[in-house]
C-alpha cells in the first residue's frame, strides 16, 4: 500500500509537504494574516474567494498588501505546472511589491522577492533562483532583517529538500532558521524550524530519527499551547505506519482527525483523511478504508484542483468496486474524475493509468491492460522519482503477468520492485511482494529461492499481524468508537434537554389557553343571559356585530395572502441577490481568464522572438506583444476593481505608459508628462483609447528622439457635456520631409486611423515641433456608461 507521504509527489516541485507553520503574522499598520500549515497550498478556493472580496473593498495600501501576497502564493503554489497559474501568482506579487517599495516596508520586500524566486524555480529556473537566494539572504543580513532570513532559509531548504539528494545543504538551513527564531525568542517558528528537519528525515527514509524529531516537536508545541497539532500528528501517523507499528499510526491518525475538527482547520482535510484510510486498509480494515477514501475524494472534489493524492483516492475507489464485482462502474469513476478535473502533471497521468489498467484487467481486456499498466511504469520514469507508487506499479505489472503465466516478465518487474530503497516504503508492500516472487520462483523451479521469499513473507506476515497487534488495534478502534458516541450521546443529551424545556414551554401554555377558554365561556354566558333579556333592543346591534365580526375574517384572510406575498417577494428577492452575486463572481472569472490568456499570448510572443534574427520580425512581435499588453492591462483592471464595467483611463493609461518606457529602456533619456483627467469608461471605449496610446507612444520612443532626451505629453479630458479630446505630442525630430501621412499605410497609423473611426472621433495629426495627434470623440453609445469622478 502507498503510505510514504502522497502528496509529497502529489504538487509540484515546490509543493513539498509542508511549507511551515507560521504564526499570526503581525504588520506595523495592525492588520493580521493567518498562513495556514498546510500541503503546499496554504489556503483553499473558498478562503481565495473572502481575500477577493477583502481585496475590493480595502481602501488602502497597508490592507491591499498581504492580501496580495497570499493570493500570490496560492497561485504559484496551486498543484500542476501550468505557466498561466505562475503568471496569475507573479502579477499579484508584483503589484505587493510596488506596494511594499512605497510604504518603504522591509519585511514585506524580502518576502515578496522570496515568492517571486520561488515563482522562477517553479517556472525551470532553479540554477538562477538559488543564486538569487544567497543574494536575498546576503541582502537580510546586510539590512539586519533576521527574521527574514529565517523565513528565506525555511524556504529554500524546502526547494532544496525537493530537488536534491544531498541533505546536508537542507539540514543547514533549517537549523540556522531555528537559531535565528530562538534568539528572536519565537517560539513556534523555531519549533516549525526542528518540524521540517524531521520531515528532512522522513524523505531520506530515516524513520527513527524523524519519530524521535517529531516526538519532540510535539511536545514542544504541547508546552506553548499551540493548537494545530493535526499536521504532526498526521507526520508522526505516517512514520509509524511505514515502521509497521500500526497500532501508533492509527492513534496518531485519529488524533489527527479530532484535532483539525477541532480546531475546524480543514485546508488539509483531504489529504488527511487519505492517510487515515490508507492505514486503514493497511490493517485489514477494507470498510473502513472505504469509507475514509470517499471522504477524502469528495473533500479533494471541492477544491477542483488536479492533485496526486485525489486520483490515487479514486483509485482506491475503484479497486473497491472492482472487488464488489462493478468494473465497469470502476471505469466510469475513474474517467468521470478527469473528464471533471483533467491532469496537468506527469505523476497524475502515471495514477490515472494505473487506475484504468486495474479496470481493464478486471474487464479480462488483457491487451488495454497491459497497454496501461507499461503507459504507467512509462510516466513513472519519466517524473525521474524513485518512490513507492512507482514500485507499486512494478508490483502491479509483475502480479499481472504472473496472472497470464508470463513469469519470465513477472520476474523482471519483481525484481525491480524489490530493489527500491526499503526504508521509504511500507512493510506490507514488501511482504506481498516477497509473495509474489515464491510464486514466480516455484512456478520457474528455482525451488530454494523460492523458500527464502516464502520465508521472509512469513516473517515480516508475523511481525505485523500477530496476535497482540491485532488486540492493541482492535482496542485502538472500540476506544474511538467509544469516544465518538459519548460525544453523540452527549449531543443527543442536549437535544433532549433543550426538548424537554421546549416540552414545558407547551405545557404552561396550553393551560393558559385552557384557563382563557374557560373564562371566555363564564363571559359568553353572562353574555347570552343578558341577550335573552334584552333580545328585543340587541337585534339590531347583533347584526351588526356579526357583520363586523365578517369583515374582520376577510380582512384577517387578506392580510394572511398579503403576508405570504410578501414572503415569496422576499424569497424572489433573495434569489436574485444571489444571482447577481453568482453573476459578478462569473464576470470577475471571464475577465481574470481573458487577462491570463492574453499574458499566454505575450508569452507565446517573446518565445517566439528568442527564434528570430531579422530586426523587422523581432520589432513586429514587440510590437505585437505592447498591444497584447495594453488589451491585457484593461481585463486586470476590471478583475481588481469594484466596477465589472468601466476602466478608471488615469491608472490605465499611467500603465500603458510606465510599460512602455520599461520595454524600450527609455527612462533615462525621454520624459512623460500626464495630464489626464479623473474619467471612468467603458471596457469597449477604454480599449481602443489604450491601443491609440499604445500606438503613438511606441512610434514616439522608437523614432522620435533619435540623438537623445526627449519629452512625450499625455491628455485626456472633458471638452463639452458629452464629447472628449486625446492628444499625444512629444518634441522629437517628426516624419521625414518625404513622409505623406494620407498615403501612409503603415500598421500603427491604420490603426490609429480604424479605432478614431471605431469610437466616432475626428483625428488629427501635425507636425509642428515634432507629431501632435488630436482625437476628439463623443460616444453616443457610452455616454450613459461614462462618469466623471
Amino acid at each position: 500500500m502507498q503510505l510514504f507521504r502522497w502528496i509529497w509527489v502529489a504538487q509540484r516541485s515546490l509543493s513539498s509537504l509542508v511549507i511551515g507553520c507560521y504564526q499570526l503574522l503581525t504588520i506595523g499598520f495592525g492588520l493580521t494574516i493567518l498562513t495556514h500549515q498546510a500541503t503546499g497550498q496554504n489556503i483553499n478556493r473558498q478562503q481565495v474567494r473572502q481575500l477577493l472580496s477583502q481585496l475590493q473593498h480595502s481602501k488602502t495600501a497597508e490592507k491591499q498588501l498581504p492580501i496580495l501576497v497570499e493570493l500570490g502564493k496560492f497561485h504559484i503554489y496551486k498543484p500542476g505546472e501550468a505557466n498561466v497559474d505562475l503568471d496569475s501568482g507573479r502579477a499579484y506579487l508584483n503589484q505587493a511589491k510596488r506596494l511594499s517599495d512605497s510604504l518603504h516596508l522591509l519585511t514585506w520586500q524580502h518576502e515578496i522577492e522570496s515568492m517571486l524566486i520561488v515563482a522562477a524555480m517553479e517556472g525551470g529556473n532553479s540554477q538562477l533562483g538559488r543564486l538569487r537566494f544567497a543574494q536575498l539572504i546576503d541582502d537580510c543580513r546586510k539590512t539586519g532583517d533576521r527574521a527574514a532570513e529565517a523565513n528565506v532559509r525555511v524556504r529554500l531548504g524546502i526547494w532544496l529538500r525537493n530537488v536534491d539528494n544531498d541533505y546536508r545543504e537542507v539540514f543547514a538551513n533549517f537549523r540556522q532558521a531555528a537559531a535565528i527564531y530562538k534568539s528572536l525568542r519565537d517560539q513556534q517558528k523555531e519549533i516549525n524550524a526542528f518540524k521540517e528537519v524531521g520531515i528532512t528525515y522522513l524523505y531520506q527514509g530515516k524513520l527513527d530519527s524523524a519519530q524521535a524529531v517529531l516526538t519532540d516537536v510535539l511536545a514542544q508545541y504541547k508546552a506553548i499551547g499551540y493548537p494545530k497539532l493535526h499536521y504532526t500528528y498526521n507526520l508522526l501517523a505516517t512514520v509509524n505506519t511505514l515502521k509497521g507499528d500500526f497500532d501508533k499510526g492509527l492513534s496518531y491518525a485519529l488524533l489527527c482527525i479530532d484535532s483539525m475538527d477541532k480546531t475546524k482547520d480543514t485546508v488539509s482535510a483531504a489529504s488527511f483523511y487519505g492517510d487515515l484510510a490508507r492505514i486503514y486498509e493497511e490493517i485489514g480494515n477494507h470498510s473502513k478504508g472505504v469509507e475514509w477514501h470517499r471522504k477524502s475524494l469528495q473533500a479533494w472534489r471541492q477544491e477542483r484542483l488536479p492533485n496526486f493524492a485525489m486520483y490515487n483516492t479514486a483509485s482506491f475507489i475503484a479497486k473497491d468496486l472492482i472487488h464488489q464485482q462493478k468494473p465497469r462502474e470502476a471505469l466510469q469513476v475513474i474517467k468521470t474524475l478527469v473528464n471533471e478535473i483533467p491532469t496537468n502533471t506527469i505523476i497524475q497521468k502515471a495514477s490515472v493509468a494505473q487506475s484504468l489498467a486495474y479496470c481493464y484487467d478486471a474487464l479480462h481486456n488483457d491487451r488495454l491492460a497491459e497497454r496501461y499498466y507499461l503507459e504507467t511504469l512509462d510516466w513513472y520514469a519519466k517524473n525521474k522519482m524513485d518512490f513507492e507508487a512507482s514500485q507499486q506499479a512494478e508490483i502491479d505489472i509483475g502480479g499481472f503477468y504472473v496472472q497470464q503465466k508470463n513469469f519470465r516478465k513477472a520476474a523482471v518487474h519483481l525484481t525491480k520492485a524489490l530493489s527500491f530503497y526499503p526504508q521509504k516504503n511500507s512493510l506490507s508492500t514488501i511482504k506481498d511482494l516477497h509473495f509474489l516472487l515464491f510464486k514466480v520462483d516455484s512456478a520457474q523451479g528455482n525451488y530454494l529461492s523460492a523458500m527464502r521469499h516464502f520465508r521472509q513473507h512469513k516473517a515480516l506476515n508475523d511481525s505485523l499481524f500477530n496476535e497482540t497487534k491485532s488486540k492493541q488495534i482492535a482496542s485502538l478502534q472500540i476506544r474511538y468508537d467509544t469516544r465518538k458516541k459519548e460525544q453523540d450521546i452527549a449531543l443527543l443529551t442536549k437535544q433532549s434537554e433543550l426538548q424537554q424545556s421546549e416540552l414545558k414551554y407547551a405545557q404552561a401554555s396550553r393551560n393558559y389557553i385552557i384557563a382563557g377558554t374557560i373564562l371566555l365561556a363564564g363571559l359568553l354566558g353572562v353574555s347570552y343571559n343578558r341577550y335573552r333579556l334584552k333580545k328585543r333592543s340587541n337585534e339590531q346591534l347583533q347584526t351588526q356585530q356579526q357583520q363586523l365580526q365578517a369583515q374582520h375574517e376577510e380582512l384577517q384572510t387578506q392580510q394572511d395572502a398579503l403576508q405570504g406575498q410578501q414572503q415569496e417577494i422576499n424569497q424572489k428577492n433573495e434569489y436574485l441577490q444571489r444571482l447577481l452575486e453568482e453573476k459578478e463572481w462569473m464576470l470577475k472569472e471571464i475577465h481574470h481568464r481573458v487577462k491570463n490568456n492574453l499574458q499566454v499570448v505575450s508569452s507565446l510572443l517573446n518565445a517566439q522572438s528568442d527564434y528570430l534574427n531579422d530586426p523587422q520580425a523581432l520589432t513586429a512581435i514587440q510590437d505585437s506583444r505592447n498591444r497584447v499588453h495594453a488589451m491585457a492591462l484593461i481585463h486586470q483592471k476590471l478583475y481588481q476593481s469594484n466596477s465589472l464595467a468601466l476602466v478608471d483611463m488615469r491608472e490605465y493609461i499611467d500603465e500603458i505608459v510606465d510599460y512602455l518606457m520599461e520595454s524600450f529602456d527609455r527612462r533615462e533619456s525621454v520624459s512623460a508628462v500626464l495630464n489626464v483627467a479623473a474619467l471612468q469608461f467603458d471596457v469597449s471605449l477604454a480599449t481602443p483609447i489604450g491601443l491609440i496610446i499604445n500606438e503613438a507612444v511606441t512610434n514616439s520612443l522608437k523614432y522620435a528622439f533619435p540623438h537623445g532626451s526627449g519629452l512625450i505629453t499625455i491628455e485626456l479630458r472633458g471638452i463639452q457635456d458629452q464629447a472628449y479630446g486625446l492628444t499625444i505630442s512629444d518634441n522629437g525630430v517628426g516624419m521625414p520631409p518625404e513622409f505623406d501621412l494620407e498615403r501612409s499605410d503603415t500598421l500603427g497609423l491604420t490603426m490609429i486611423r480604424g479605432l478614431s473611426r471605431q469610437i466616432g472621433g475626428q483625428l488629427d495629426i501635425s507636425q509642428q515641433s515634432g507629431v501632435h495627434i488630436h482625437l476628439e470623440f463623443s460616444p453616443v453609445k457610452q455616454a450613459d456608461k461614462t462618469i466623471w469622478a
